[in-house]
């Protein structure tokens, strides 16, 4: 998939497995750019219907460079994967709407952050959430009626300081040095005692799904503790042995990740 007609940048779907019962696919995505030097992919890998990493190490073709990869598993209703917390999932949310296209229809799939509720925190704690820091903030499934909500802390931060800091070279030096920062407040409606746990997923899903700096997400409590992102999105800290920087044991990590949707099953 080319990432733009005037760039060369490609994204594709370099090696994957289905299960010996077909119950999930594990795959592996790779990004290439214009080969420079190192991590070369030859014309003749992308003949080939499976790509491994250490073909992309040994090749010394000048067509394609590597630039990263990220591993996936995906069954009929979760998905798990080692992309960076800090990368938005609609990297590989556009990439299988792309790749589906001649088979999806109208549909696009859209997949939604898992969240959790904090561990001993009763929802009817729950106070408010604030994003904090220079990150953005989207919706991008408003209700009927409702406009996408978009924004930039940064931006906001700096038309709340120029509201109610008039010396010009002051502020300068505040937004240069970041001395203060901008907070979006958002306090929870109605009575929280009141809110089922699946409304708590669907409200906090939505919010984690578009905010990847896991420090820029509070959830606070009436007793006064506060939660960061990482403390309610549902991730799971592995170990897989390291064959050389960009390689892996693929089998371990494929069965730490069925392990993990195994999991994630049983707790829905």
């Amino acid at each position: 998939m080319p990432l733009n007609v005037d760039e060369p940048d490609r994204e594709l779907l370099a090696n994957y497995s289905w299960s010996g019962s077909r119950s999930y696919l594990f795959g592996m995505m790779l990004r290439v750019i214009p080969a420079e030097n190192g991590g070369m992919i030859s014309e003749e890998l992308f003949e080939q219907p499976m790509i491994t990493m250490a073909q992309v190490a040994s090749s010394s073709s000048s067509e394609s460079q590597y630039k990263d990869h990220f591993y996936f598993a995906l069954d009929n209703n979760y998905l798990v994967t080692t992309l960076s917390g800090n990368i938005n999932i609609s990297r590989l949310q556009t990439y299988l709407n792309w790749l589906l296209e001649s088979v999806r229809g109208a549909r696009l799939f859209e997949f939604t952050e898992m969240t959790k509720v904090p561990d001993g925190v009763p929802l009817s704690q729950l106070k408010e959430i604030q994003f904090i820091g220079g990150g953005s903030v989207t919706t991008t499934r408003p209700t009927e009626g409702e406009q996408n909500f978009s924004l930039s802390l940064k931006d906001l931060s700096s038309s709340v300081l120029r509201s109610v800091v008039c010396d010009t070279t002051s502020l300068d030096t505040i937004l240069e040095k970041r001395l203060i920062e901008a907070r979006l407040l958002l306090k929870v409606k109605g009575k929280p005692r009141d809110m089922a746990e699946d409304e708590f997923h669907q409200v906090m899903g939505a919010i984690v799904t578009n905010v990847t700096n896991d420090e820029g997400l509070i959830l606070r409590t009436k007793d006064g503790n506060k939660y960061t992102g990482a403390e309610i999105k549902v991730k799971k800290p592995v170990s897989v042995e390291r064959i050389e920087a960009n390689r892996i044991v693929e089998e371990q990590l494929k069965q730490e990740m069925e392990r993990f949707l195994g999991e994630i099953r049983v707790e829905q």
